[in-house]
């Protein structure tokens, strides 16, 4: 069962495999394939617009762009209009971003957003890293420098509207000191949070073992994931290149060989419950194995770009998707997610997995949360009608799985459930 949260909404949707992921939705020449889940946006200022007229007495669409280029990893508020009379998931299934001149041919990320009586949408997107490929589309890739467009329809006779947008790197930009990660201690009683430059804050009975910053060490490419030791005495650090720091009594298994690394750059990383070993996934879904760990499979690129894995303590991982968090679970390599009927408002930028590995929560860039399977809701920013100064980038559950932490950019900690807030370089708001 998948539990959709919208403020204090709660939505519960039958769940199945999505076996049906892969039938074909024709809508406006597009084709989609994917169900989504939503919540509030935060307001980002500042729009590039784009309409597009349709002949007589049809429906305007506009798309608007918050910033019109960027590399990948860029955050762009997307909003528009497309006419009155949309119905979620029959004539509304969101927007595509896409390569420049390719509609319907080339690799393409499609979400869907909520879409009010009148026709009007919004949702914080993030410029991805890799595209996954629907049916009747060219393959899956990574995300190269060039011309990009955000198509989206109206909800009538088919007309759509696209917004330009010009990707500088197909990597994150580097340097940024914006809070990227989070790790927990094995009571729950206190938390480390790590920055995209490698620098690391610990609060409550987490103690520091050391930064990149500390030992003048400049990733590569920004940092976007963290994992504990088993013994809660080091840590590691991994950039988006698949390098792996170790810290304390962390024991460094491997990185990512660069070869490897230039197809489509890590978005996380898991630690085997022993501690002897940790998972790298990959935006395009690929799983990387060191130490202990062992690869139970990947997902197909399809439906790519995937945001994070998360460990599953009876044995094996989870894998969830970035723009619909379909949730892989391995071993096995099974896809569930939530039904038709739902849309995003964020971006999906972390999971957690509950204590019995069948259940995963899922932060926005909203603050919203996801539930899936097992996963209790406890709250998420839209429902305290807490305030975003920035974006969340992360999120980590409880040892118990009664609670979460959400993780703003600018390092304000979100604490619902049975999670106790130890402190944060800024307080929520």
């Amino acid at each position: 069962m998948v539990t959709v949260q919208e403020g204090n909404r709660e939505d519960e949707m039958a769940m199945g495999q999505r076996g049906a992921i892969g039938a074909r939705r024709e809508r406006a020449g597009w084709v989609l394939q994917r169900a989504r889940s939503g919540r509030a946006a935060v307001a980002v200022a500042g729009v590039l617009s784009v309409g597009l007229a349709a002949c007589g007495s049809a429906p305007v669409a506009t798309v608007k762009l918050s910033v019109s280029s960027g590399p990948a990893g860029t955050v762009v508020q997307v909003s528009g209009t497309a006419g009155k009379g949309c119905v979620l998931d029959k004539n509304w299934l969101g927007f595509d971003f896409e390569r420049l001149g390719q509609p319907n041919k080339g690799p393409v990320t499609q979400m869907t957003t909520p879409v009010a009586t009148n026709g009007s949408w919004s949702a914080i997107f993030e410029i991805p890293s890799y595209l996954g490929a629907s049916s009747g589309r060219g393959p899956a890739a990574p995300v190269a420098p060039g011309r990009y467009q955000v198509m989206a329809p109206t909800c009538e006779k088919g007309k759509a509207a696209t917004a330009a947008f010009t990707v500088t790197a197909g990597t994150p930009a580097g340097g940024a000191t914006k809070y990227v990660a989070m790790a927990v201690t094995p009571d729950g009683q206190g938390y480390w949070l790590a920055q995209a430059d490698g620098g690391v804050n610990a609060y409550g009975d987490a103690h520091s073992y050391g930064s990149l910053p500390a030992q003048k060490v400049n990733p590569a490419t920004p940092i976007v994931g963290m994992a504990r030791t088993y013994s809660d005495k080091g840590y590691w650090l991994v950039g988006a290149d698949g390098h792996v720091y170790d810290f304390g009594d962390a024991r460094s298994y491997g990185s990512l060989p660069a070869q490897e690394a230039a197809l489509a750059l890590v978005t996380g990383m898991a630690v085997t419950p022993d501690g002897l070993g940790y998972w790298l996934a990959s935006a395009s879904g690929h799983v990387y194995a060191f130490g202990h760990a062992r690869s139970a499979g990947s997902p197909s690129a399809n439906l790519a770009p995937y945001d994070a894995i998360g460990t599953r303590n009876g044995g094996g991982y989870v894998v969830t998707a970035a723009s619909d968090g379909a949730v892989y679970l391995f071993p096995g390599g099974t896809l569930s997610s939530y039904g038709p009927g739902s849309a995003l408002s964020g971006w999906l930028v972390g999971t957690a997995v509950t204590p019995s590995g069948n259940g995963t929560w899922e932060a926005g860039m909203d603050g919203g949360v996801i539930t899936w399977g097992d996963a209790k809701f406890y709250g998420s920013v839209p429902s305290i009608n807490g305030t975003l100064k920035a974006p969340v980038t992360a999120m980590a559950a409880t040892p118990d799985g009664l609670g979460y932490w959400l993780v703003g950019g600018d390092g304000a900690v979100f604490s619902f459930g049975d999670a106790h807030f130890f402190g944060s370089p800024v307080p929520p708001s």
